[in-house]
């Protein structure tokens, strides 16, 4: 459940200072203009996919609406093309790695970034993607946790590894233990988060983690 904190500021500024251009472009994105744009891929990390890129003006507006002005409306639409995606990687790996029924998981933000902005986009992002893979996963999005860090859009490109080592853990480690994870961010560019994510899943013994970025 999304904490209730300052949606009612948030709606009182955007009778002041309307949203952006870019929440105005992402919900106006088509099925077909995202279907269009639908290019999964490897991203930074061999074990990480992004399925949009970011370079896209489109791709930019439909991650920034989302991220920072409480788009909704391409959600499904995203969580569609990126689940019928995913099926097909499952399947594979049941076969070829022995993958069994995986955890979804979505990067989690800290608490501070949680109280600030109302909700994690990751999670939406996730949710909507659980909603097209239904038993073929479980939705786990409290088995991650994020110490309060610098956010990464304020720290440069070279120190951004540095901010985020160590910034996860896991509560509980028998919810991970053997478990097959699929992690879910809304955007990778240096692999920093994705990395130490994982690395703490590891480190409670996960089975395996395959990365899911929405765009790179």
């Amino acid at each position: 459940m999304e904490p209730m904190n300052i949606g009612w500021l948030k709606n009182i500024i955007d009778l002041i200072f309307p949203p952006k251009e870019d929440a105005r472009k992402a919900e106006s994105l088509t099925p077909e203009e995202l279907l269009a744009l639908f290019h999964p891929r490897l991203a930074k990390e061999s074990w990480i996919v992004s399925l949009f890129p970011y370079t896209h003006p489109s791709v930019r507006a439909l991650i920034r609406g989302v991220k920072f002005y409480d788009v909704k409306q391409p959600l499904p639409i995203v969580g569609a093309l990126a689940g019928e995606y995913l099926i097909e990687s499952i399947a594979d790996k049941k076969t070829f790695s022995g993958w069994n029924t995986p955890l979804l998981v979505p990067i989690p933000s800290s608490k501070k970034r949680l109280w600030e902005r109302g909700y994690n986009q990751a999670e939406r992002f996730a949710a909507h993607i659980y909603e097209s893979l239904g038993d073929s996963v479980i939705y786990a999005p409290e088995i991650l946790a994020r110490e309060d860090r610098e956010s990464q859009t304020r720290v440069a490109r070279s120190q951004r590894e540095e901010n985020t080592a160590g910034a996860f853990f896991v509560p509980d480690s028998e919810k991970v233990s053997g478990k097959y994870i699929i992690l879910v961010d809304d955007v990778v560019e240096s692999a920093g988060t994705m990395n130490d994510a994982r690395r703490a899943l590891i480190e409670a013994n996960a089975a395996d983690v395959f990365g899911v970025a929405i765009a790179h």
